[in-house]
Formats: structure tokens, C-alpha cells, sequence
């Protein structure tokens, strides 16, 4: 398992369980790596195609780790069986805390409704809203139907993603987050050179790190806790 950020000065570290994914995200590194540097695994022989990795359904858990499934995929594209399998895992240790995250969080609703399925109480369920408007950068269901599924979403512990944070109505992006009511809100910048529409200002070339500083304080009302992520400083202009 790799380390991703720290929250309540824990290390969160990843499980790759499941990996994959065919939201093609134009700005995915997890696609990257999968077909770059780790394509002669075993596990991307067949490049980024969604998959169980079941040997890693043996892994264990000290109590009150921070733990993110499929960092290197995406949940929505998890068949009921394999998603089961997933689960029983979990169930195993309670006393750790997991972090489920798609951008296709109709499926979490899906997942109650038709399979009769739910989420144990220690499992964090979350989305990546990047921004309210819709680049059109990925096959993904578009930011306003994740925030529609987020916001029916009956959980007692949600989880937003702004990353990488593209530029926003601000209003909008911050009404959204507080239907939502998520615990935890996760904020990062494009750390890979992506040339993504990033915040800005009355001039779009003009970069605005007062309306990233101004959404971090509106996002501070709404959630106990608030992540920033290392990189972000290049948007807030607070380093």
C-alpha cells in the first residue's frame, strides 16, 4: 500500500483491491501510471480494463488506519459479486476506517436500491466534484448528476474530492457542497501539468487565488474538516 494525505494526523494509504477504470479522465495519473511505469505488471496486463485483484483480498488492517480502496480505479465499474467480496473485507475490521470514492456515485444509490446492499457504518463513501461546470474532460456522469446522487444519498459518512480543482461559480459549488453535508472535504490542485481551466477571475488569464481562499473559508463553515492537499498553495497564493 502507498501513503496518499494525512487526515486528523493520520496517513491515508491506498488498497488496491479493484483497479481500473473507462471514465477516460483526460487528466487521470492513475490511467498514466497503469500504461506507463506499472504496464508490465501483472496486474495491467491488460492496461487499465476495471478488475478484482483478489490476492489483495488479503490484506489486513491495524485499528484506526485511514484506508482508500481503489486508488488506482474506479468502484462504479465493480460487478456485485466482486463488490462483495470487497465488503466482506472491510467488515473484517471495524475499528479501521475506509474511503470508497467513484465519479459515478448514482451506483452507491444503486447498490441500496436494487441490490439490497449496505455500506457498513466504518466506510467512508465519496465523489470528485472538480468544479460545477462541465469541461467535458471525461466520460464521466457530469458534476451536477454527482452531486444530485450525493446530495439523495443517505449515509452518515460522505466524502467530497475538489481535485484537481478546475474553476467554479462559486455560490453554486458551495450551495452544492452543503446539500451534500459530507464530513470530510478533500481540496487539490493540478499537480501534473494538465493545462486545466483552473480558477480564475474576470480576465481567464489572470489567475484568482482570492476565490480559492474565499471557497476554502465558505467550505470551512459547512465541514469539520477540511484537507488541503500539498500543491494547493499554487492556487491560494498562501504558501
Amino acid at each position: 500500500m502507498t501513503r496518499m494525505f494525512t487526515i486528523d494526523g493520520k496517513p491515508m494509504r491506498t488498497w488496491n483491491c479493484f483497479v481500473g477504470c473507462n471514465f477516460d479522465c483526460t487528466y487521470c495519473s492513475a490511467r498514466k501510471l497503469a500504461l506507463g511505469r506499472l504496464k508490465n505488471s501483472p496486474r495491467y496486463r491488460d492496461g487499465f480494463k476495471p478488475h478484482l485483484v483478489r490476492e489483495e483480498l488479503r490484506r489486513h488492517f491495524r485499528p484506526g488506519e485511514w484506508v482508500f480502496i481503489a486508488y488506482m480505479g474506479d468502484i462504479a465499474w465493480c460487478e456485485e459479486e466482486d463488490l462483495r467480496a470487497i465488503m466482506g473485507q472491510v467488515r473484517l475490521f471495524p475499528d479501521t476506517k475506509f474511503l470508497m470514492m467513484t465519479k459515478d456515485p448514482h451506483h452507491y444509490l444503486w447498490w441500496q436500491q436494487l441490490w439490497g446492499f449496505e455500506p457498513p457504518p466504518h466506510l467512508y463513501l465519496g465523489t470528485t466534484i472538480e468544479t460545477n461546470i462541465d469541461y467535458n474532460l471525461s466520460q464521466a456522469p457530469p458534476p451536477v448528476w454527482r452531486y444530485e446522487a450525493m446530495a439523495q444519498l443517505q449515509h452518515p459518512h460522505k466524502f467530497v474530492s475538489l481535485e484537481p480543482l478546475m474553476d467554479f461559480h462559486l455560490a453554486t459549488l458551495v450551495a452544492w457542497i452543503k446539500e451534500i453535508g459530507p464530513e470530510i472535504i478533500e481540496v487539490g490542485a493540478d499537480n501534473y501539468h494538465n493545462s486545466l481551466p483552473e480558477p480564475y477571475g474576470a480576465v481567464p488569464a489572470q489567475k484568482a487565488p482570492w476565490k480559492v481562499r474565499w471557497l476554502l473559508e465558505e467550505l470551512r463553515q459547512i465541514c469539520p474538516t477540511v484537507v488541503e492537499k500539498r500543491g494547493l498553495e499554487r492556487l491560494t497564493g498562501i504558501s
